[in-house]
């Protein structure tokens, strides 16, 4: 993993939870989250040429850091960040589940991923 790329909270206030990885010169990647009873990711993106690194696992990992004791949900739906894909809902769905998250589809949300609270550890 490239030393100079630091992860930055851009934003720590409730609701909206915001952290960012960046170059010297560039934003790399982004987690966006909305905290409260519990915490739910809404993005996480990383730059194309920064992919495979590891950077989100980054990101997610200081989320989940942050969100130790709370469930954390997210929807395993690709988003077009950077405006190329990125992970499909299969692959998506695996490195959630290696981060300890669960399906849980919902009759609104047939993609809704849970991560229970309490220190569930992470696994690689």
């Amino acid at each position: 993993m490239d030393d100079a790329v630091r992860l930055v909270h851009v934003s720590a206030e409730a609701p909206s939870l915001v952290w960012e990885l960046h170059t010297r010169t560039e934003r790399v990647g982004y987690i966006d989250a909305l905290d409260g009873e519990s915490l739910w990711i809404s993005h996480i993106g990383v730059d194309p040429r920064y992919r495979h690194r590891g950077y989100a696992t980054r990101l997610l990992r200081a989320v989940l850091a942050h969100a130790a004791d709370l469930t954390v949900g997210l929807v395993e739906a690709p988003f077009p960040s950077w405006r190329e894909p990125g992970l499909s809902h299969d692959h998506l769905r695996a490195w959630y589940t290696r981060h300890g998250f669960t399906a849980d589809p919902a009759p609104e949300d047939p993609y809704r991923m849970l991560r229970p609270g309490g220190g569930h550890p992470l696994r690689a």
